[in-house]
């Protein structure tokens, strides 16, 4: 079978096309064979070598997929052969809080992911997909479902008659759009793209802000809410913008930050520790989620038929490419990888 590998992690050249023996399910473990994958910006950094350490050059990339259940190994009788599956990339976190023993088993990174044609995965991560989904939403939902479920839901407690702010036009933020809208919220959004965000309004959003044309954004968006702040922020800037994140917050707002798209992870905070007391801000930093999270989001993706936009598609061979698409950043929702 054919597999993508890391290569050396300098940059997107080093991604290697290369052939492996068909691999067997162990004790507990499943056969999956691929229909498609999706990409994540943390795919983009694990490439480059900013995230994950002294990972093998064989590692095979990508934590988001969908596939065909081909074969079981012993001991497993919770999965089916023929079942469509996604998993969690934390295969590990079943449920419960985070602990940072998961990364150990991420999909991608620590733990060969989805870009081969065929992966081992254990029966216990599988979620079956249901019917309504279609595969480019299964193949692109993992990361965005559970992250946004965690940061929305079981952090934010997002509900009807709330604001929910979501940052950019990647696969977090859009589905961060979808489930607040689904779950009745009223939905703010920023971007630098004008065309990207009639998109955005035509998915529901109530309120867009163009921050290149107005870079004080979190003060047009009070403005444009009549001085509402957003009781839930899904901050994907991350900390070199959180000043103005935090300036956007209600009284009581939840900032759940899970990327730093407009820095870096190591940026230090540009809010001050007073006006997050003078509004009672909590901030809590999200990890992904776990395989509960995941089947919530999935459940609400399926009862609301909601669909995960796809702003271009590749063929298997046309990997790297796809990473080089990625990195412009020019993308609406997510960017697919189909198997041949």
């Amino acid at each position: 079978m054919k597999a993508w590998q890391l290569g050396q992690r300098r940059g997107l050249t080093d991604l290697q096309l290369g052939e492996r023996d068909t691999p067997m399910p162990g004790p507990r473990e499943v056969r999956v064979r691929v229909l498609a994958a999706g990409l994540n910006y943390r795919d983009l950094m694990v490439a480059n070598g900013d995230y994950g350490r002294d990972l093998p050059a064989t590692r095979v990339p990508l934590s988001d997929g969908v596939g065909i259940v081909t074969a079981i190994g012993d001991g497993v009788d919770s999965v089916e052969p023929g079942w469509r599956v996604i998993a969690p990339h934390f295969v590990g976190w079943h449920d419960g809080p985070y602990r940072p023993e998961f990364f150990a088993a991420d999909l991608g990174v620590t733990v060969d992911g989805w870009l081969a044609q065929e992966i081992i995965l254990p029966a216990s991560a599988l979620i079956r997909v249901p019917d309504a989904l279609d595969n480019a939403t299964a193949a692109t939902f993992a990361v965005a479902g559970a992250t946004v479920w965690h940061a929305l839901v079981r952090f934010g407690a997002s509900e009807a008659g709330q604001l929910v702010l979501t940052q950019g036009t990647g696969g977090i933020a859009i589905f961060t759009l979808l489930a607040a809208k689904a779950l009745g919220a009223a939905v703010a959004i920023t971007s630098s793209s004008d065309a990207k965000l009639a998109e955005a309004q035509q998915l529901g959003a109530d309120y867009i802000i163009n921050y290149r044309r107005r870079p004080d954004w979190a003060e047009a968006l009070r403005e444009a809410t009549g001085g509402r702040g957003v009781d839930v922020i899904v901050d994907t800037l991350g900390f070199s913008a959180l000043g103005q994140t935090v300036a956007a917050a209600a009284v009581e707002g939840r900032i759940a930050t899970v990327g730093a798209q407009s820095g870096h992870p190591t940026d230090v905070g540009s809010a001050s520790q007073g006006a997050l007391i003078g509004k009672n801000i909590v901030v809590k930093g999200i990890a992904s989620g776990s395989r509960e999270m995941l089947i919530d989001a999935l459940d609400l993706a399926a009862e609301k038929e909601l669909r995960m936009p796809i702003a271009r598609e590749f063929d298997f061979g046309e990997a790297p490419d796809a990473y080089h698409y990625l990195a412009e950043a020019a993308h609406f929702g997510k960017l697919l990888i189909r198997m041949d």
